[in-house]
Parts: C-alpha cells; structure tokens; sequence
C-alpha cells in the first residue's frame, strides 16, 4: 500500500500546511586560496535561501560549476557554510560565522576612528555580542547532531569513485549500520538483505566487489548504502549523469518508488532538465552561486521569467524534427540581460510558489509577461 504522503497530485502542496525538512537561510559558501595579493575567493554559493518540505522532490539545475553539488554536501556537513544558517527537521544543525567577523571589524574601525563616546560604547557592545555568537556557533557546529545526522545521506555522482574498491558490497552498505551502534551480525546480514532487494538486487551479490558490476548496479549499490538506516531525507547529487540512457531510467524510476514506499523527501541535482521535470514537484535554478528562479516544475516550464532559466529551457532538445529545425538557442549574458547599477536584485515572490531574482524593474516587466 502506498505511503499516504502520496496522496496527492504533482505540484498540489499547500506549503503552508507542509512541514519543512530542510531550510536554507542565506547561505554562504565561499573558497579562499592564495595570500595577499594573490589571494582568490571563490564564491561557489553566494546568498542562498529555500526550503524543502515533507515529501517531496526538490530539483536544483544549473551548468556546471554554478553551485549545486557544494549545496548539497553543505547541507550534508561535508562543508562548513562561511555565512548563513542550515535546519534539519526543525534543528539548526550549521551556522557560518562570516557575518559576525564582519561585524566585529566595522565595530573596531568605529573605536579607532570615532571620537564620540555614544558610538563607541555602541560598537563595544556589538563586539562583545558578535564574539558571543561565534562560540555559540561554534560550540553549535562542533555538536555532531549524531541521531539527527543520521536521517540525511548522500548518493553520490560517481558511482566508481563513491565505492570502496577494497570492501564487498556486503561491507559497503553494513558500514552505516555498524557506525549507527549495530552489533549483530544476523541483524546485519538480514537488514543488508533487505535493503539489496529494495534496490533490484539480489542477496547473493552481497559478496562481490564493486568491480564486478556494471554502472547501473554500482549505483544501486550506492543507494542501498544511502538507505539502510532508514533516512528521512536523501541528497542525490547527480546520479543519473554517469549512466547509459536505458539505465538513467530504472534509476529515476526507482528513487520515485523509494519516495513513494518510504516517505522519502530528496533533492536531486541534476543537468538535463527533462529529467528534472519527469521526477521534481519544485525546482531551483541556480547560476553562479545564486538561486535565479524557483517555483513548481510545472509552472517553470510554463512561464519561466528569469533570462537564464530561458536560456537553458531553449536547450533541451525535444523528439521533433521539425521543432528542432527552427530551435533557436537562448544566450545569456548577465552583463547585458540586467542593469544593476542603480537597483540590486533580491529573490521575492512574483506568484504564489515562484519566485524569482529581480529588482523593482524587472519585476514589472516580469508581471506584464505573466499577464501576456
């Protein structure tokens, strides 16, 4: 019988009644290499902001490099966020510290600058709270939220990389439960089992290694590890992009019948926005490290507003040849799509459930084009 979570056709959510599994607030993740004047910052998130409600498919797309795959192993605590705060289940469970440095060093040029006694007092007071906070998130960040983490896991892009070349499959997917505090080997054996078959494998497979299987399975097996201490929440970071056309379907098909079976939430990172369309409720549109548009997959695909969203759209090839004749590709240029210098963007709402990175201008254009 299927999970009553399902219930429910695509896109149909009240997010005000659903319960939010993950949430983003203005996360930061930025890169520093070199020193003096050689030193380079690279900001491969810049400012981000979504949630993730309760049963559903979250899809992030975006080129290459625009931030997608150190969302999620932000998420995941595989990186500290430089700003911003991350919630799990309701949880904080990663604070960055950056704003709070900042802060500390405007204080102190006030102190070294000013002459009035107000201002300085001021500035002695945020220092002496600033400092505060970064133990506190400090202290907050070096708490390991261990039964907490344990309902998220990862599936990761490379599913030869991802695998210990060394350890059986069997060995493989026990390894989260004997860190989990599991210490029968029958319950092991048996939970492993389970989990294979979960997948479309069979127990017999538990002692190969992962040589012996072809790309399809090796990410089966990379599932199954992602699942066998039952998570809540799944971060797949493109696990379709390493897989034949024919297998790149089973897999899609067989994340929609775990989420369907087990109340899976997950995020799915992906390029091709077909596929993305096929298997996401919401999607976010990422381009350098900042969310341009985000709303249901349907209404994106209908009405997408933001010029890089339309870019990429204009991309995907269709199984027509006379559309494909007359397809014109979209070019964005960011420079020339947006005049920014007297307004910043802020992503806001422009409908209920899309929103979309633009200042006032662009808004109203953005209005009229809906309208149309």
């Amino acid at each position: 019988m299927e999970n009553s979570l399902y219930n429910y056709n695509k896109n149909e959510i009240k997010q005000s009644e659903a319960v939010p599994v993950v949430s983003v607030m203005n996360v930061k993740k930025h890169f520093k290499s070199g020193f003096g004047k050689r030193k380079l910052v690279v900001k491969a998130i810049d400012g981000v902001s979504f949630d993730i409600y309760r049963g559903e498919v979250f899809g992030l797309v975006g080129e290459s490099g625009c931030g997608k795959t150190t969302m999620g192993r932000t998420l995941i605590k595989l990186h500290k966020p430089t700003d911003g705060t991350i919630k799990f289940l309701g949880q904080t469970i990663t604070e960055g510290i950056s704003s709070n440095v900042e802060a500390i060093s405007k204080a102190k040029k006030i102190l070294r600058t000013e002459n009035d006694y107000i201002k300085k007092l001021d500035a002695k007071q945020a220092i002496k709270f600033n400092r505060k906070e970064i133990r506190r998130k400090k202290r907050d960040n070096e708490n390991s939220h261990y039964q907490l983490m344990k309902k998220m896991q990862m599936i990761f892009q490379d599913p030869i990389a991802s695998l210990n070349p060394r350890m059986t499959v069997k060995e493989i997917i026990a390894e989260g439960l004997r860190i989990a505090g599991e210490k029968k080997e029958a319950v092991i054996i048996k939970r492993v089992n389970e989990v294979l078959e979960t997948v479309g494998l069979v127990p017999e497979h538990a002692n190969r290694y992962p040589h012996e299987f072809s790309g399809g399975q090796r990410q089966r097996i990379g599932i199954a590890r992602a699942l066998v201490i039952n998570p809540d929440f799944l971060i797949a970071d493109e696990p379709i992009s390493a897989l034949d056309v024919s297998i790149q379907a089973q897999i899609i098909n067989l994340l929609n019948e775990l989420r369907k079976k087990f109340g899976i939430t997950i995020l799915f990172i992906a390029h091709d926005l077909s596929v993305i369309k096929y298997i996401s409720d919401r999607v976010g549109v990422m381009y350098f490290g900042n969310m341009v548009e985000l709303a249901p997959a349907d209404e994106l695909f209908k009405n997408p507003l933001h010029p890089y969203t339309k870019s990429l759209l204009s991309a995907v090839p269709l199984p027509d040849p006379n559309y494909e004749k007359q397809r014109k590709r979209g070019i964005y240029e960011a420079q020339s799509a947006h005049d920014y210098s007297k307004e910043k963007p802020v992503f806001q709402e422009i409908k209920e459930g899309h929103f979309v990175l633009a200042n006032s201008e662009e808004m109203e254009k953005y209005r009229k084009e809906l309208k149309d």
